[in-house]
Order: structure tokens, then C-alpha cells, then sequence
């Protein structure tokens, strides 16, 4: 069996851990104080997690076969997806309405009804098209290979894909779908789906393409001067975005680059996290074999414990600053601690909680095992 690639399950796992401290950052109760936190988390978090979760669904398809895979990821979605909708929504909710109020808030809380499940929405529906996903990707790089090198074909493909979302979810379905009966039941759920397809589709040809693997997990030093040089091209162009240089059409059309920047360096950013932790984190580490078997239950958690956390900090005066940190940090323990405790032990808590019945079980397909292949 392949070595395990520990340095994809950190990432994996350090994607989810810092939307604690994205979710924590509601300790300002919608004030901005930690706008910080949200853009900087933004800038790379989801794009970093999508990437990696693109390419352990086609090394799960892989191994297990497409029918037995679709089978345990649409139950490993589903349940915590149900779980945190249903039974974990209502009472964040409310000790964050809570929140909100006796912080003398300006604004209400408010979050879409998906709450922080929409990312395992946004997973399963491309689960339900990965097949298509794959196939449809073969045949236009294999197009494109007549007229430029494979390499090359891969990149073209992937921009030309980014181009497409981003004036899909900013432009194109925006000036119709709002007009479509019921469709705010499920329109933001289009919309962030759209917008982060990209990054899944990068994971997929990365397991696809093997050079493209080799190449986006070396070299960390070189893909971290792009990354650097990105960002600081992002602070000019935020610097603009947010200046009145700009107006009419000329304003929407930098907002269409600026989106299509930021894809970029998402992008570069992932890959700079991808080489440097396969250069220093690819061992077997007691920290990180902790971190990658709990991530899940603490995301599917986390919420409800931050809410509450922030609740009973505010009550007991502490201050803001203190009260973010502090809840961040206890969540992520209490998380573990209910995996361990809870998930890991009994099997209705794995279903529910993991999506999972198989704990313990040897059979079970390990995509973090499974090297990329050459398409």
C-alpha cells in the first residue's frame, strides 16, 4: 500500500480548525472588529480544504469503485449535514441572537439556514456529478493537448474554469435566478457552490495528473514568493476597490478581475500550504494524527460551542478580544473531546456526527494512502 500523504489529512484538518477562529470572530457581534480574521481566513480556507477534498473523492472513486464510494459519501455528508441543520441550528442560533442583543448590536444575527453546513451541501452535489467532473476534464485537456504541451492544457483548462464561475456567480446568475420562485430557499447555496468549484476541480486534476501533483507539492520557497507578490498585489487592488477611482461599467468589470485575482491567490496560497507542509509535516506527528481524525466532528461542531462560549464569556464580562481567543480555543478542545469521548466510541454518535458506522473496521479505504495517477 502507498505511504500515507500526512501532509494532505493536516491540511485537511487545519482548514477546518481555523473556521473555529472564522466562527469566533462573531464575538464582535457584527461590529468588524474582526474583519481581520474573516479576510485573512476567506483568503485561503475553503480553497485550500475544496482542493484537497477534490483530490481524496477521486482516490476514494480509486480504490473503492464509484457506486460503493457514492454509497459512504453521500451518508458521510448527509447525516452531520442534517444534524447540524436540524439539531445544532436552532440553539446557535439562539445563544447568538442572545449574543448579539446584549452586546447592543446595531444589526440582528442572521445566517442562512445551511448555517456552517453549506460547504457539506456544496460537497455532495459535486459527489453526485465527480464521475462527470472527471470525464469532462479528460476530454478537454485531451483537446487542448493538440495545440499545447499536457501541462499547460491542465493550467488553461483550470483558468478557463475560473473565469466561468467567477462571472457566473457575479454577473451572470444574479441578474436572473433572484427572480425564480422559492429560489432564496437555495440561491446562496448556488451561488458559494459555484464560486468555490474551481478549487475542487484543481484537487481532481491534481490526483489526475501526477506532474501536477509533483509540481504543486515542491518547492515551497519558490511558491511562496508568488504567493507573497500576490497578496501584496491584492492589497493595491483592494486599495482601489475600495477608492472612488472607479464607477458604471468600469467599476463592474474590475470587480469581475478583482474576483478572478482572488482566485489566484487562493489558489497560490493552497499550494504554498500544499509544498511546505509536504516538505516539513509529511510524519506521522501525534498532534496532527489527532487533529485529521477529530477535524470533522469538531467542524460539524464547533458552532454550537462558540455560540454558547461567547454567551457565557459576555455574562461573565470578559472582554472582547479575550472572549474570541478564549472561545476559539475551548471549542476546538470541547470538539476533540466529543470525538474521542463520544464519536469514536458508540456507533449511533459516529453516524451522526462522522456519517460513519465503521470505526475500527480494517476495510475501510483510506484515501490518504492512495498516490496520484497519470491520466
Amino acid at each position: 500500500m502507498d505511504r500515507r500523504l500526512y501532509h494532505l489529512d493536516f491540511l485537511r484538518a487545519f482548514a477546518l480548525f481555523v473556521g473555529v477562529f472564522y466562527r469566533s470572530a462573531h464575538a464582535d457581534a457584527g461590529s468588524g472588529d474582526f474583519d481581520f480574521v474573516r479576510e485573512a481566513s476567506g483568503a485561503f480556507r475553503m480553497a485550500c480544504f475544496f482542493l484537497i477534498s477534490g483530490y481524496f473523492s477521486v482516490a476514494l472513486i480509486e480504490r473503492k469503485g464509484t457506486l460503493p464510494f457514492l454509497k459512504s459519501r453521500v451518508v458521510m455528508l448527509t447525516v452531520p449535514a442534517l444534524v447540524c441543520v436540524v439539531l445544532l441550528a436552532p440553539f446557535t442560533a439562539q445563544w447568538m441572537t442572545a449574543y448579539y442583543s446584549e452586546a447592543g448590536a446595531s444589526k440582528d444575527f442572521k445566517m442562512f439556514w445551511m448555517y456552517h453546513a453549506w460547504f457539506l451541501f456544496s460537497l455532495l452535489a459535486y459527489t453526485l456529478i465527480l464521475g462527470y467532473i472527471v470525464q469532462a476534464s479528460k476530454w478537454c485537456i485531451g483537446c487542448l493537448s493538440r495545440f499545447m504541451s499536457e501541462r499547460m492544457s491542465v493550467f488553461v483548462f483550470y483558468a478557463f474554469v475560473i473565469v466561468v464561475c467567477a462571472l457566473s456567480y457575479k454577473v451572470i446568475l444574479p441578474s436572473f435566478m433572484w427572480e425564480i420562485p422559492y429560489i432564496h430557499l437555495v440561491g446562496l447555496f448556488v451561488l458559494v457552490s459555484v464560486q468555490h468549484f474551481p478549487f475542487f476541480l484543481l484537487g481532481v486534476l491534481m490526483f489526475l495528473w501526477k506532474d501536477i501533483y509533483d509540481l504543486f507539492n515542491r518547492g515551497y520557497l519558490r511558491w511562496g514568493a508568488a504567493m507573497l507578490a500576490c497578496i501584496a498585489g491584492y492589497l493595491g487592488l483592494k486599495f482601489v476597490a475600495g477608492s472612488d477611482l472607479l464607477s458604471g461599467g468600469y467599476a463592474q468589470a474590475f470587480e469581475v478581475f478583482f474576483t478572478i485575482y482572488k482566485y489566484v491567490m487562493a489558489t497560490l496560497i493552497s499550494v504554498f500550504l500544499c509544498a511546505f507542509s509536504a516538505r516539513f509535516l509529511d510524519k506521522d506527528f501525534a498532534v496532527v494524527r489527532v487533529m485529521t481524525q477529530s477535524a470533522y466532528t469538531v467542524y460539524v461542531v464547533h458552532f454550537l460551542f462558540v455560540a454558547l462560549l461567547l454567551m457565557i464569556l459576555q455574562r461573565a464580562g470578559m472582554s472582547m478580544d479575550l472572549r474570541m481567543l478564549t472561545a476559539a480555543v475551548a471549542t476546538c478542545f470541547a470538539g476533540v473531546a466529543v470525538h474521542f469521548i463520544l464519536v469514536k466510541r458508540f456507533k449511533l454518535t459516529a453516524l451522526l456526527f462522522n456519517g460513519r458506522l465503521d470505526y475500527g473496521s480494517r476495510q475501510q479505504a483510506d484515501p490518504a494512502q492512495v498516490k496520484p495517477v497519470s491520466a
